[in-house]
């Protein structure tokens, strides 16, 4: 029974990470985050936080999570010591590591919480460029997070933060992209799939990890940069990631 239920959970596992993946954009990500979290995950309350340079929320998501909850701890964020921790490590870190239980039942932050009827909390960082550009936020009421809770913690928001560097990353490339001196009437020829595939090609990916991506076999993504071939008139990869960053260059003031 209990390797059976091992199995199931693997399997499941192995959809999220899949579905994570599969995200292209951050709404799809956040979406993602909240449906795949608590098959794994026991808590009450998750969150997706987007900051600024200043560590100051420009943009959040929440499930299970009371909205008046979520303004008053914007007022308390700068001293979250677990959110301040988090930062100094850049990795996952919940209350149970930072403070024992007697202390941690002391803090303004738990008084906090426990108004609202969570005892404990789980901040991982979403990092690009070694910065940290967001936080992914989970709550529960009562007992500590079990272990298995905070490996799957662990390995999900690391999955999740993957996933959001490649969709930050692909949409630097297209505003690259968008500036391209190409002739226009070459570019908007292209259909949005294959400016997908551009923007893929150029960081390295390959064939195989286009199609995961984009959820289609390695044959149509064969099919697909030969089209680009023809249209932008290069040869091979090589010859197309010159091509754009030629065209960047191009593209920059003096």
């Amino acid at each position: 029974m209990l390797k059976s239920e091992s199995i199931k959970n693997q399997e499941l596992l192995a959809l999220a990470v899949s579905r994570i993946h599969r995200s292209r954009s951050l709404e799809e990500l956040q979406k993602t985050f909240f449906a795949t979290t608590p098959q794994f995950v026991d808590a009450d309350a998750f969150g997706m936080y987007l900051l600024d340079e200043k560590h100051k929320t420009k943009a959040l998501f929440s499930y299970q999570a009371n909205q008046k909850f979520l303004s008053e701890y914007e007022d308390i964020r700068r001293h979250d010591p677990i959110f301040m921790r988090m930062l100094q490590k850049k990795s996952l870190t919940h209350s149970s590591e930072v403070f024992r239980d007697r202390v941690w039942r002391k803090q303004p932050l738990y008084k906090f919480l426990s108004k609202w009827g969570l005892d404990h909390t789980i901040e991982a960082p979403l990092i690009v460029g070694g910065q940290v550009q967001g936080t992914l936020n989970i709550a529960r009421g009562g007992l500590h997070f079990k272990n298995d809770s905070l490996s799957y913690a662990q390995f999900i928001c690391g999955e999740i933060n993957t996933a959001y560097k490649r969709i930050c990353e692909i949409a630097e490339l297209k505003r690259e992209i968008a500036c391209l001196r190409l002739p226009s009437d070459t570019f908007d020829k292209l259909s949005p799939r294959l400016q997908e595939v551009i923007e893929l090609a150029i960081t390295g990916a390959s064939n195989r990890v286009i199609a995961d991506r984009m959820g289609i076999t390695e044959n149509t993504v064969r099919h697909h940069l030969k089209l680009i071939y023809r249209e932008l008139d290069v040869h091979n990869r090589a010859e197309l990631v010159q091509r754009v960053h030629s065209n960047r260059t191009i593209g920059k003031p003096n």
